[in-house]
């Protein structure tokens, strides 16, 4: 991960980052402002040249933030989609194998329950860190074993078990769409356009001839503090299954809780 907040609460993440931010923009206007004072005094097109630069800037740089932030919030809306997919087909398959006769509904039952418990409390952490989880190929090695030998006795029964081996592979491939989602990030080159468009964002602003430093800093630091906001937020949702800004594993939580209750 490229980003420290992910380990940390937000009330910490987000005020350091912003900060960090913020002094990285008045560190530029700082060190530029005396350069510009001297080669404005006797221009008279700076303050015009500049704002035609910034004004083109400020839509590409915008476009481009707005662009990412849209793509981001696609992403953890896809995967929240997949997590409760999966949910759902894990409890319709739940609900199907009940109707089997014992030991293979009990049996099938307590697997399904198994391999939910392992969802929450092993595959979500490790998705957390960008780690792909096979802890749950056992518990769905065992349902298929279980599932592929039982021989219904009757007609009736041969019909629910087709339909609940339809079912099975739906769940299959569910859980593949979860676990293919793991790794789900933004190309690292495209964070360092981010990374460069911030920095030329602050040394345009410090390129204003501003005589007033308290006003040049104020008007510099609106602007540096909503642009860290808006990366900080685009991050923070950039891995799906990571930090304060995550998709919960609350569908299993409730299909453990209201369904597969012993």
């Amino acid at each position: 991960m490229n980003f420290f907040f992910y380990d940390g609460p937000i009330w910490v993440a987000l005020p350091t980052f912003v900060l960090l931010f913020l002094a990285f923009s008045w560190a530029i206007l700082l060190a530029v402002r005396p350069w510009v004072k001297r080669v404005s005094a006797n221009h008279e097109e700076w303050d015009r040249v500049l704002g035609y630069a910034m004004q083109s800037y400020g839509i590409f740089y915008g476009i481009l933030l707005a662009l990412i932030a849209v793509s981001v919030y696609e992403n953890f809306q896809r995967v929240s989609g997949v997590v409760l997919d999966e949910a759902s087909s894990l409890g319709t398959l739940y609900r199907a194998v009940s109707s089997y006769p014992p030991p293979v509904g009990p049996d099938l039952q307590e697997q399904l329950r198994l391999y939910t418990q392992n969802v929450i409390s092993v595959d979500w952490p490790l998705q957390g860190r960008d780690i792909i989880p096979a802890a749950g190929n056992a518990q769905v090695d065992s349902i298929q074993s279980i599932l592929f030998t039982y021989e219904p006795a009757t007609t009736g029964g041969q019909a629910l078990h087709n339909q609940t081996v339809g079912l099975f592979f739906d769940f299959i491939e569910a859980r593949r769409a979860r676990l293919d989602e793991t790794k789900l990030a933004l190309p690292p080159l495209l964070w360092v356009l981010v990374a460069v468009g911030a920095a030329l964002n602050a040394l345009m602003l410090a390129l204003v001839e501003a005589r007033n430093l308290r006003v040049h800093l104020i008007m510099s630091g609106l602007i540096a503090v909503f642009v860290a906001l808006l990366i900080f937020v685009t991050a923070a949702m950039d891995h799906p299954y990571s930090g304060f800004v995550s998709v919960p594993p609350e569908p299993f939580q409730n299909l453990l809780e209201q369904t597969m209750k012993p």
